[in-house]
């Protein structure tokens, strides 16, 4: 990665309570939607404007499942929440709306945007994960 970019360096899904990537949700508990990304130092440094968005994707009917926040969490690079160049951002879904995709494959597409002239873009996709029955 370049001084100038932002990179996702991953995005996965998980249980609340687990520190690491879940391939099962359990729909009576609450999940989270966690994108890792990083900032080139240049940018970083510039304190440059960023939006940070998740779509999760319900691919047996089609549906998006929805998060919190809803809609892209947007700032500046070098202030919370990406106060640091590797940062990590969290979506929460709520255990009634997976309730509602029980039995369903679902995966995850990420976007981090940044700047305003000469804007960079990354993308990326989860690995799929089930929601249990």
């Amino acid at each position: 990665m370049g001084p100038n970019d932002t990179e996702i360096v991953r995005v996965f899904a998980r249980n609340t309570i687990s520190p690491s990537a879940d391939p099962t949700l359990d729909p009576k508990e609450a999940a989270q939607i966690v994108v890792e990304a990083e900032a080139g130092d240049a940018v970083f440094r510039l304190g440059a404007p960023y939006e940070v968005d998740v779509t999760v994707k319900d691919l047996v009917d089609g549906t998006n499942i929805s998060t919190t926040p809803a809609g892209a969490v947007t700032g500046q690079l070098s202030q919370a929440p990406w106060g640091k160049q590797q940062s990590e951002f969290v979506f929460a879904v709520a255990a009634s709306e997976l309730d509602k995709h029980k039995g369903h494959q679902c995966e995850v597409y990420a976007t981090v945007y940044m700047g305003l002239k000469d804007p960079d873009a990354s993308f990326a996709t989860s690995p799929r994960f089930l929601i249990q029955r």
